[in-house]
């Protein structure tokens, strides 16, 4: 049985503990943002990536590459979801649960022992104790979870169920219609009106909002979309 480790970026990836069994493999993008849907869902990806964050980027060889490596893991292997309980990770969570084809496979998910905190201040004691308490992925949340991918990709996330896996679900649906009804513009030109720079609003957006769990360049998208 051989383990692999999926990391939601590259800061996880840097503090990883190197004596967990298994190959880690990092999921780099960022599906909260553009488009989600229709044919050439790669191509798409990245021409949005490159034209709205990252010109310079190298997305074949920093996503695409690595979704290939996924899509090949071997039969039998047990393959470990490290995604924090956000909007952000859990619509890459969501994609990669729906799209990868890997029937003879085990899937777990490592819960982050802080909801709101996530991975950021775990130490590798703490990411050991996370590893071992990784529930099982099984057959009934699998297509429960490609359903809430479906859903993001429609913007009608469905709220009359529960999940096992994904946690905080209702909150994660109403954080994802508050990009659409107002509320996230409104909730951020609350912020602007006392904080003077984009590095305070930053600060103070993600320590009153986490459940969006947006990185700078995301808000910095937003701001410029809103305003």
């Amino acid at each position: 049985m051989t383990n692999f480790h999926i990391l939601n970026g590259d800061c996880l990836a840097e503090k990883f503990p190197k004596n967990l069994e298994g190959e880690s493999i990092i999921w780099r993008e960022a599906l909260i943002h553009g488009p989600v849907s229709g044919n050439n869902f790669f191509e798409n990806r990245k021409r949005f990536i490159t034209e709205n964050y990252d010109s310079e980027s190298n997305y074949d060889g920093l996503v695409v590459k690595e979704f290939q490596k996924m899509q090949n893991l071997p039969e039998n292997s047990e393959v470990f979801f490290w995604f924090e309980d956000d909007l952000f990770c859990q619509v890459n969570f969501w994609f990669l649960i729906s799209n990868l084809n890997l029937d003879k496979t085990k899937f777990f998910r490592v819960f982050p022992k802080d909801t709101e905190k996530g991975f950021a201040e775990s130490n590798e004691n703490d990411l050991l104790e996370m590893f071992d308490s990784a529930k099982e992925i099984n057959d009934t949340e699998r297509k429960f979870i490609s359903n809430l991918w479906k859903g993001f990709q429609q913007n009608n996330l469905l709220k009359q169920t529960s999940s096992e896996i994904v946690r905080n679900l209702e909150e994660l649906i109403v954080a994802n219609e508050n990009r659409f009804n107002g509320t996230l513009e409104n909730q951020i030109k609350d912020i602007q009106k006392t904080a003077e720079s984009f590095d305070e609003i930053f600060k103070i957006f993600n320590r009153k909002y986490p459940v969006y769990g947006f990185g700078d360049l995301q808000l910095k998208r937003l701001m410029n979309q809103f305003f």
